[in-house]
């Protein structure tokens, strides 16, 4: 990771991303626990909502989201998230600020990450120097969210009760710009890659993403286990460890923000750990990691006290990049860098798609299952995906080989 930072294109692309993860985690905690205050478990409406708009760009968007040049992509979509994030700032000054505005807001941000992502993907193979600045930087990459969950709750505990909360969306803002700012500040000609195929047919990106993930038996099984994953993550850390932490400490956020920042500290750990190790044998640790983050979400769930709670985050997100980071690994070696951003916007779409699903049935689902259960439930199912990958999907020798 540090040979990455050495490249200086990588480094202003990380700084620019780490920034704004840490704005998005503020924005986010803010806006799950009023939600989750205003309406329950009924919250998980307004995620169905925004994996609905990262869906339906992801499907429709990537015909020309792929033949758009990365780095300008970027720019825009960092430029008009940031003017989004301040339309309930300014109409704060006005009028009241209403649960439909931050749906809106919320729905708008979240659909703008299809086009972001992607591009960010297929721009760190173009920007690093070689193979091993190319782990590096993936490994960078995976620490910018995870720090993200360790810094930007904290910042939410301090400044509670300083500062009103919809100025937690004037910091996302900021956090936007110096985004756009970072990498504007990266020559154009670091991104230049071959020219799309300008005969894809409409929905041609994700059918020849589908393709060529069929031909890989593991990869197949990957974005299926990624998919559903995602989904289940939504609902048990996006929700029911809100609804969790509700029912053990009502009204605080600060208790929130700490339960969240201790998943935040070890997936910054984990990032670190996963990050500096040679991984050759990508699918085997995916496998790992699943098996480690299940024990600990089993582990929330059956937390009788706050700090065992945070000792469980601890643990689960440790596990979190040690199942993604091989999982880029794996994309970025056994596929041309142009085909990169449809992989990636298959996995976005298979991803919200379950992510949707999952959301919409939140509140049936938390009225007949404690928050605790959902947390438990959803480790047995992560270990599960960890066991079936061991039994079922343990060659990933085409990888070593594309490597």
């Amino acid at each position: 990771m540090l040979r990455g930072l050495r490249n200086r294109s990588i480094a202003l692309l990380w700084s620019g991303q780490a920034l704004s993860a840490i704005g998005d985690e503020i924005y986010r905690v803010a806006l799950v626990w009023l939600a989750v205050g205003l309406i329950g478990a009924d919250a998980g409406y307004i995620a169905a909502a925004q994996s609905a708009a990262l869906l339906a760009l992801s499907l429709v968007g990537g015909r020309w989201a792929d033949r758009w040049d990365h780095r300008r992509t970027m720019i825009a979509v960092d430029s008009l998230r940031a003017l989004i994030v301040l339309v309930p700032v300014a109409v704060m000054f006005a009028f009241r600020v209403t649960l439909p505005l931050l749906l809106i807001v919320a729905v708008s941000l979240s659909g703008l990450s299809a086009f972001f992502d992607p591009a960010l993907q297929a721009s760190l193979p173009l920007v690093s120097d070689d193979a091993e600045t190319l782990a590096g930087a993936n490994g960078l990459m995976s620490t910018t969210a995870r720090l993200a969950r360790a810094v930007g709750p904290g910042v939410v505990g301090l400044l509670s009760g300083l500062i009103p909360t919809i100025h937690f969306f004037t910091l996302d803002a900021v956090s936007f710009g110096f985004s756009a700012l970072s990498i504007a500040a990266v020559p154009a000609a670091r991104f230049a890659s071959p020219a799309p195929d300008a005969g894809a047919p409409a929905a041609g990106s994700l059918r020849a993403a589908a393709s060529a993930v069929r031909r890989s038996r593991v990869m197949t099984y990957l974005m299926v286990v990624k998919s559903l994953g995602g989904g289940l993550w939504s609902l048990s850390y996006g929700l029911a460890l809100a609804l969790f932490v509700q029912a053990a400490a009502p009204g605080s956020v600060r208790a929130f923000s700490l339960a969240i920042a201790s998943y935040g500290v070890g997936n910054l750990a984990g990032a670190l750990f996963i990050g500096n190790l040679r991984r050759r044998r990508p699918a085997f640790i995916v496998y790992c990691g699943y098996l480690w983050m299940g024990l600990g979400f089993a582990a929330m769930g059956a937390a009788a006290s706050l700090p065992a709670l945070c000792a469980a985050c601890v643990w689960a997100g440790f596990g979190g990049p040690i199942n993604d980071m091989p999982f880029v690994d794996l994309v970025q070696r056994l596929y041309a860098v142009e085909d990169i951003p449809r992989i990636f916007r298959l996995r976005m779409a298979l991803e919200t798609g379950a992510g949707l699903i999952m959301m919409s049935a939140a509140p049936s689902i938390l009225r007949r299952l404690t928050p605790g259960a959902v947390l438990s439930g959803a480790g047995l199912v992560f270990l599960a995906f960890g066991a079936v990958g061991f039994a079922r999907f343990p060659d990933d020798g085409e990888a070593r080989e594309a490597a």
